[in-house]
């Protein structure tokens, strides 16, 4: 059941929509609860204010309450749910962890500002936005298929998940085919143009989808990162399955990342926290420069050294083996220790 529960990992994050900060692991109604990086806020008070401000609202939802009424910049909530199966996961009785992130300091989030264009599109463009459009569960089929793409060595458990959720599973095929079908040079130049300026989320979506075809070119994992930072949420969503997709599918290699600086900072500091893990986890995977990726750590220090100490491993994990990749060193779950490094002479590292 590895693939059930990785996929189940995959459509659980996506469903989430908020986020929270803290350093410390309290008690939650399903299990664990762990918040990281809060300045002004202490844990214990931002949970009490959520609960206070929507007591019959799940703690996955707690985003939406967090920037709508408790003034946080950012936010993004990862549920981790221990399940064996379907019938497992929906049970009422399963405990799961929650990390909840928060960005309190409105200067750190970044969006880009969306295009205001209207692209005439070629036919297998315009069935893959029509996916999109259908209604949100559609979308997440497209999203899990996008990340599942290269990886149909079981797609029965691909089903299964889809099946869980609502989605038709039938349509994954005919997803497949369409992603096949834009895999053209006129298509790369294309995603470029529409994540760009394209006025409509749903063209940016399947322009997002569409780079999948494309990893041999830095420019295509550029245009991916900078979509991590569209103020439309399901491009964000669209962009990040597809970076996830190539590198479940081991389709990374070495990326020069200096033309996405711009993104690239923004996103460590905070914008789109719930791209965060992602982001790491594609720059550890391309092998980022030692010496550039020092530069955007410099930049943009607190959030990944919350997250190399963080509580939960799997989701520390993604922050030490970037760290590890960019220094060479390995100082495990100690931020103090990464905070040493960073901030001795360039040739220590």
């Amino acid at each position: 059941m590895a693939i059930f529960r990785s996929v189940l990992c995959v459509v659980i994050l996506l469903a989430a929509t908020a986020s929270c900060s803290a350093d410390q692991v309290l008690a939650g109604p399903r299990g664990p609860v762990e918040f990281i990086g809060l300045e002004r806020w202490s844990a214990p008070e931002l949970l009490e204010a959520i609960r206070q401000i929507a007591p019959d609202q799940p703690l996955q939802a707690c985003a939406a309450t967090m920037k709508g009424q408790l003034a946080f910049a950012d936010a993004a909530v990862f549920t981790y749910i221990n399940a064996d199966s379907p019938e497992q996961f929906m049970s009422e009785d399963v405990e799961s962890y929650t990390v909840i992130i928060g960005v309190e300091d409105s200067a750190r989030v970044r969006y880009r500002t969306a295009g205001s264009e209207t692209f005439d599109l070629p036919k297998p463009w315009q069935d893959l936005k029509s996916v999109a459009e259908e209604d949100l569960g559609y979308l997440g089929t497209l999203v899990m298929a996008t990340e599942m793409f290269h990886s149909r060595h079981d797609p029965e458990s691909v089903r299964q998940i889809a099946e869980l959720f609502g989605y038709d599973p039938t349509a994954l095929d005919r997803i497949w085919e369409l992603i096949e079908a834009v895999d053209g040079e006129q298509d790369r130049l294309l995603a470029h143009e529409v994540l760009a300026n394209d006025a409509s989320w749903s063209s940016r979506a399947a322009a997002a989808i569409v780079l999948v075809n494309f990893s041999e070119h830095d420019a295509a994992w550029h245009d991916l990162m900078s979509s991590m930072i569209d103020p439309e949420d399901r491009v964000k969503g669209a962009a990040g399955a597809a970076l996830r997709g190539l590198i479940g599918a081991e389709r990374d290699r070495p990326v020069r990342w200096e033309a996405a600086r711009e993104p690239l900072m923004a996103l460590l500091d905070g914008t789109s926290p719930f791209a965060f893990p992602t982001v790491l986890r594609v720059l550890a995977a391309t092998e980022i420069g030692p010496a550039f990726g020092r530069q955007l750590i410099r930049g943009a220090p607190d959030l990944l050294l919350a997250y190399a100490g963080a509580e939960h491993e799997v989701t520390r994990e993604s922050a030490i083996d970037f760290l590890k990749t960019v220094s060479g060193e390995d100082f495990g779950a100690n931020p103090e220790a990464w905070s040493e490094w960073l901030n001795g002479p360039p040739d220590d590292s």
